[in-house]
């Protein structure tokens, strides 16, 4: 569903980062995987039961297949029913989970259940950047805090770096004026934005998003949603203009006009997939419009 109309020239336009009129995008076999799977099953056992419970069925994302591999800057949306595997998928890609078998190629390093946790959390900490539906913020730092904490833990940059690129990632975000503010202070669309800059502290080259909007209103949600293609298409800021590769799990059809694709995975096998010719934004007011109607 796309909505059509003239855009918003206040909200995410200018110095050439439109996403209102971006082109249309295809992706090849020579364009870069970033994200990789071959046979990837994730399984359980419960107690009490003999059975394996398995939330992922030989998921694969292969070069030249029909399911390809995710490339870079490359906007992927994961949707399908509850229970189906999801999160689990996300999960396993962002190690927060090693795979029962099978392996996932990160910009070429495995992963699969001989991982080590200190290689894991290296991907984790350089690699990965994550956005949950519930924020996941520290409630006694402020927003600068949240976002800064990151870069004190990799600690590679010096004290003026850190605030240069704080300060560059909450502006990217529109909270430049709400930086000191706790999060008890903040809205739950504001933060979402502190949580996406938060993500991009050390720079990621993929994002990682579990119901980012889940919690959200339809204003806010749009809002969300049109910073995370901004980044997606011109990078994190002014001086860093590489794309963000992203996989985002939702329940929301609505937002499906976002993506360069949607894969759609149920009963822990990857279904189907569909591709947008192009990227394309929801209108608030148009947006808000349709949901009253289908009321």
């Amino acid at each position: 569903m796309i909505f059509s109309g003239s855009p918003d020239k206040e909200a995410l336009q200018g110095q050439g980062r439109d996403i209102y009129n971006l082109p249309s995008k295809e992706f090849g076999p020579d364009d870069e995987n970033v994200i990789e799977c071959e046979d990837v099953s994730k399984e359980f056992n419960l107690i009490g039961r003999d059975e394996k419970i398995y939330a992922l069925k030989e998921i694969n994302l292969k070069q030249h297949d029909e399911f390809y591999p995710i490339k870079r800057g490359e906007f992927v949306i994961i949707r399908g029913p509850s229970g189906g595997g999801k999160t689990t998928f996300l999960n396993q890609v962002g190690t927060i989970d090693t795979p029962t078998s099978g392996t996932i190629r990160l910009l070429g390093r495995e992963v699969n259940k001989l991982s080590k946790d200190s290689y894991l959390s290296d991907l984790r900490l350089t690699t990965i950047g994550f956005v949950f539906q519930t924020f996941n913020l520290i409630a006694t730092m402020t927003a600068y805090e949240n976002v800064e904490l990151p870069m004190r833990i990799l600690a590679k940059l010096s004290e003026k770096e850190i605030k240069k690129r704080v300060r560059e990632l909450l502006k990217s975000v529109g909270l430049q004026d709400r930086m000191d503010h706790l999060p008890s202070e903040l809205s739950g669309g504001e933060q979402q934005r502190v949580a996406i800059a938060r993500s991009l502290a050390n720079s990621p080259q993929i994002l990682l998003l579990d119901e980012p909007t889940g919690d959200l209103d339809s204003k806010s949600t749009v809002e969300v949603m049109d910073i995370l293609l901004k980044l997606n298409n011109f990078g994190y800021n002014e001086s860093n203009h590489i794309p963000c590769t992203m996989v985002m799990v939702t329940h929301n059809p609505d937002l499906e006009c976002y993506a360069h694709r949607i894969i759609y995975i149920k009963d822990g096998k990857i279904e189907k997939q569909a591709i947008n010719e192009r990227q394309s934004p929801l209108r608030y007011e148009q947006y808000l419009h349709y949901l009253n109607s289908q009321n």
